[in-house]
């Protein structure tokens, strides 16, 4: 799994940068957020196919 590090000069990083998230803070957050629903959705599937494999009800996982 990979992960991604992401950092500002601590010149920019201000309290008026911090109280208000700008248009990059606000866009990497929704990519964020649409990657973790994905990640959900696998994982539901995922979980969903082992479980029809070996006959678990997958609502008592």
């Amino acid at each position: 799994m990979s992960t991604l590090q992401i950092s500002a000069p601590l010149t920019i990083q201000t309290t008026a940068d911090a109280r208000r998230p700008g248009p990059v803070l606000r866009v990497l957050r929704a990519v964020v957020d649409a990657v973790a629903e994905t990640n959900r959705r696998r994982a539901a599937r995922e979980i969903s196919r082992v479980a029809h494999r070996y006959g678990i009800l997958a609502d008592r996982v």
